[in-house]
């Protein structure tokens, strides 16, 4: 139950650290548009992920629950893309067969299943797409 809890905490903490990179990113998004809350956040946690995965697998010197609240909480909801990119790192062990189908899975079938999502919803609220 404990760890439900401080993944929340660590959830709460995440998203507005999210929220607060999107408002800092403003300014440069103005002056460079393609430059978005999203892609600091994505190269940021990216780059947390890869840090806290070093530190924990180097000393690991905090507990099971604050691990997971660390980075499935706060990482987690800061950017699921840095999760996404740590666990293809993590698997560039594997055979490129494995490597291609996770990744064919995580970027083909979730655009077009967001494609698909946005389809049907608008075709049900009477738009066309």
């Amino acid at each position: 139950m404990l760890d439900f809890f401080l993944i929340s905490v660590g959830g709460a903490i995440g998203a507005t650290l999210r929220y607060l990179t999107s408002i800092a990113a403003i300014p440069v998004n103005k002056r460079i548009p393609f430059l978005t809350g999203t892609v600091f956040a994505n190269s940021i946690g990216c780059l947390a992920a890869g840090a806290f995965a070093a530190w924990i697998t180097v000393s690991n010197p905090i507990s099971d629950e604050i691990t997971m609240m660390l980075s499935i909480g706060v990482l987690g909801s800061y950017t699921t893309f840095s999760t996404f990119t740590l666990e293809v790192f993590q698997r560039l062990d594997q055979p490129l067969r494995e490597i291609l189908s996770y990744l064919f899975v995580q970027l083909i079938v979730a655009i077009s299943l967001v494609f698909a999502g946005y389809s049907f919803t608008l075709h049900w609220m009477g738009g066309s797409v």
